[in-house]
């Protein structure tokens, strides 16, 4: 019993430990407010910079010109408007999409100031560690592109999509070297604002499986405006965040879950060329075309992350994460406790 009850302990990252001796924080339902306030100026930031981008984007459709010209030849109507709106977001140049990726650059600006001075925390305690970063970070890209092509192999297994052949021209390349940048920055965003600041804050005062489960929960919630959502989508969301958390705290620092983050969506959209949280990516390296009558293996409209077989993967990677590793704190040292204190290392029981 004892073993069992060790092998399934999430003991403290150093960085909960070290953010908790900074702050103890605020009770959860005030955590999860800031939050919410964090994440609109996020959302504000995010769509000033992409709004020039999107409107030179928009104004280069066909769908966008089809659009003026009924409304000067007046036979223009609701419903064509809408119909209109769902053509110009299919027919928006790839580079809006690029622009979008690297304006999720404001979400890391928001947050590391937020966290940085308002709650007055160290870097190091979102896992944003000066010492292992470059190693852990290829770690997390190797363990990431594994995941996702475990994936695609049970998908070929269960015959959710089919291998089609290679489509990547040379003319391609420019715009999938921006991709993979834009990932950079965008994967790095949600976890830092779900995993590096919420995650962490949330278990400076409460204990470490509730800042578990609130930033995976808060994590799934954030793609609800994503095309194609369905429950299995949100709960493999979900499913993501706990990997993530669980992954961070055994290695002690954020460039993990990071790079993990980022290769897993590039290689969803510019590898195998499959959606990506249903958004779509012309851009690919190999085309792979999903089965309509498998759906609920290969996610349908919102992508592999709708289906059964992220569903498996997921489940796998936690258990093996949780049960097989320990945590590392790589990077990671641990802060002296200061002199009368009222700061304890220990968790209280309750909120």
């Amino acid at each position: 019993m004892t073993q069992k009850q060790s092998a399934l302990s999430l003991r403290d990252p150093l960085m909960v430990r070290n953010a908790r001796l900074e702050s103890r924080g605020h009770k959860l339902w005030m955590e999860i407010l800031i939050f919410l306030l964090v994440f609109l100026v996020v959302m504000i930031a995010e769509n000033i910079i992409t709004m020039v981008p999107t409107i030179v984007g928009m104004i280069q459709t066909p769908a966008y010109q089809e659009l003026l010209e009924s409304a000067q030849n007046g036979t223009f109507t609701m419903e064509s408007y809408v119909e209109s709106v769902m053509e110009i977001t299919k027919q928006m140049p790839s580079w809006v999409t690029v622009a979008s990726l690297f304006a999720t650059a404001g979400c890391i600006a928001v947050t590391l100031i937020y966290c940085t001075k308002m709650e007055k925390r160290k870097l190091s305690t979102l896992g944003m560690t000066r010492k292992k970063g470059f190693s852990e970070y290829c770690i997390g890209l190797g363990v990431g592109l594994l995941m996702f092509v475990l994936v695609v192999g049970l998908n070929l297994l269960f015959g959710g999509v089919k291998l089609e052949g290679i489509a990547f021209q040379p003319k391609m390349l420019p715009i999938l070297i921006l991709s993979f940048l834009g990932y950079l920055i965008q994967g790095a965003s949600e976890e830092i604002l779900c995993r590096g600041y919420f995650c962490v804050s949330v278990s400076r005062w409460m204990p470490l499986w509730v800042g578990m489960v609130v930033n995976s929960i808060a994590f799934a919630l954030l793609h609800l405006a994503n095309p194609g959502l369905s429950p299995l989508a949100l709960l493999n969301l979900f499913l993501f965040g706990i990997f993530m958390t669980v992954y961070m705290v055994r290695r002690g620092n954020l460039w993990g879950v990071c790079a993990i983050h980022s290769i897993w969506n590039f290689a969803q959209g510019n590898i195998f060329g499959l959606q990506v949280s249903g958004m779509a990516s012309e851009n690919t390296i190999l085309r792979t075309a999903q089965k309509d009558n498998m759906t609920l293996w290969n996610g349908g409209a919102f992508g592999p992350e709708g289906g059964l077989c992220v569903t498996f993967v997921l489940i796998a990677v936690i258990l093996i994460v949780w049960l097989f590793c320990k945590n590392r704190d790589l990077g990671q040292t641990a802060d002296p406790i200061p002199q009368n204190s009222p700061v304890q290392e220990a968790l209280p029981q309750q909120a």
